[in-house]
């Protein structure tokens, strides 16, 4: 299968998981593609001064690969800074969020891994 940019579902939600501002969503690829193994696989654009507020994850595991940019990662209440290239891990029954500090979009590649 092929899939090509233009015909990826493109998504804004505002407040995300009660965050602030602004993220930008491209589904890579559709969850009803991903064989019931997964929820989401996509692109995620946090607008600079926006986040994805705190969230637990249950019966699933999320992963973040730091595409471009710079923010705080929050993972069971430690926060930690986060660049180019990090790994932000979440396993099941752990919370987290993620801010953008920076003024460039924080660019990541998120996947939602069922149980």
């Amino acid at each position: 299968m092929l899939i090509n940019p233009d015909s990826m579902r493109r998504e804004k939600v505002i407040n995300m998981r009660n965050g602030k501002g602004e993220v930008d969503i491209v589904h890579l690829i559709e969850k009803q593609s991903l064989f019931g193994k997964a929820r989401l696989f996509a692109k995620l654009s946090v607008k600079p001064g926006s986040s994805i507020g705190l969230h637990k994850h249950e019966n699933e595991f999320e992963i973040f690969y730091v595409l471009s940019g710079n923010g705080l990662f929050n993972d069971n209440g430690n926060v930690a800074p986060v660049q180019t290239g990090d790994i932000c891990f979440t396993a099941p029954g752990e919370t987290h969020s993620i801010e953008n500090t920076s003024q460039q979009n924080l660019e990541l590649l998120a996947i939602i891994v069922l149980m």
